[in-house]
């Protein structure tokens, strides 16, 4: 099926939520006052809530019709491995040899990173040496996980998911998951909700029963999130932590926004500007190139001794910031991500073509006399 519109237009907005918020954090170190609202800090870890309900919804529109198909599922495996490593070791190199060299500028606040750990996206207690990589050791968990319910029959999906989701809340009902292991806490975080209800939305949105909603319910579903779901969350202290409370706080609302809006596209009823479209298909590149691309303005803006602060000048450093990761991620996405993944594409039917023709052949050939 071809891809969303709508979905593309949520990267792009989740990926600005994220860099803005890093760039307070940069405007205060560089610049040395920040013109930005203190709170965007509290949203920047929003928009990565979003990320997950979003990955959910996109893993259920890529597997329909894959199910119990052994040679699917491998391609399906396969596709969700090229489409996360090819990327981020390109940027797991580069930050290794700045962290090789200046060690103080990579994860200064942080403990030293596992290094092996980080390049093959194992959880650790340690942040990543790519300190953006530890919500895809979370997407990599849940590609594997949404791998092995593909050996099932599809029409059981939605109870595989409540069922995985139910796990996961008497989990955390019941113990503190911060006292565990990474590995444990990985794979009981309730980040896994998010993960569900993007898949449950999706199962909805491609059933008859999506039918059922009329587009003027559908646009109260969007205008409902900024106008008064996240005031009044935010204001109740509801996204705070990452407990129960806040997962469900924040799925509910990014699940309506992403119903709404891709019913809304379906309908003809919304269309996305081009240029929120091409920023949603770099925004992987984006995202694991922002802090780099931040980290280099930052200190040429120190270097060239424009980090006196005022009014003017912070302006400029945000504008010049923000425009520079932008511009990046969208070069960076057609020199680098882009032939990496016709790479892999390549390869991949280079390898699934000859699975099928060893298979085929297989059936072809005469059987044994008994």
């Amino acid at each position: 099926m071809s891809k969303l519109n709508t979905l593309q237009a949520f990267r792009c907005i989740g990926l600005t939520g994220v860099v803005i918020g890093h760039m307070t954090f940069a405007e205060e170190k560089y610049a040395g006052a920040t013109l930005l609202p203190v709170a965007i800090k509290d949203f920047n870890q929003l928009f990565i809530d979003w990320f997950f309900v979003v990955s959910g919804f996109i893993m259920v529109m890529v597997s329909r019709g894959r199910f119990q198909v052994p040679r699917e599922t491998l391609k399906f495996a396969y596709a969700r491995v090229a489409r996360i490593y090819p990327p981020y070791w390109v940027y797991f190199f580069i930050t290794l040899a700045v962290f090789l060299v200046m060690p103080e500028w990579v994860n200064s606040s942080q403990s030293e990173p596992n290094l092996w750990k980080s390049f093959l996206l194992i959880p650790d207690k340690n942040l990543p040496l790519v300190m953006v990589a530890w919500s895809l050791v979370f997407e990599m968990w849940f590609y594997l996980i949404f791998t092995s319910f593909m050996f099932c029959r599809e029409r059981y999906l939605p109870w595989i998911l409540v069922g995985w989701a139910t796990l996961i809340i008497a989990a955390n009902l019941i113990l503190d998951i911060n006292t565990l292991s990474p590995a444990l806490r990985l794979i009981l975080h309730p980040y896994a909700i998010e993960f569900v209800m993007g898949s449950l939305i999706a199962l909805f949105y491609f059933s008859p029963l999506s039918e059922r909603v009329s587009t003027r319910t559908a646009v109260c579903m969007l205008l409902f999130v900024p106008l008064i779901g996240v005031p009044v969350g935010y204001n109740f202290g509801l996204f705070r932590g990452e407990g129960l409370v806040r997962i469900f706080s924040l799925g509910t609302l990014f699940g309506l926004l992403t119903i709404g809006a891709t019913l809304l596209e379906r309908r003809n009823k919304i269309s996305v500007p081009g240029f929120m479209v091409a920023i949603g298909d770099s925004s992987y590149t984006t995202y694991l190139s922002h802090l780099l691309v931040i980290g280099v303005i930052g200190k040429l803006w120190v270097a060239l001794g424009l980090s006196s602060p005022s009014l003017v000048g912070n302006i400029a450093f945000l504008v010049v910031m923000f425009s520079a990761v932008m511009i990046y991620g969208l070069v960076g996405f057609k020199l680098i991500e882009e032939p990496l993944m016709n790479s892999a594409n390549r390869l991949g039917k280079r390898i699934f073509s000859k699975k099928r023709s060893e298979a085929d052949t297989a059936k072809l050939a005469p059987k044994p006399a008994k």
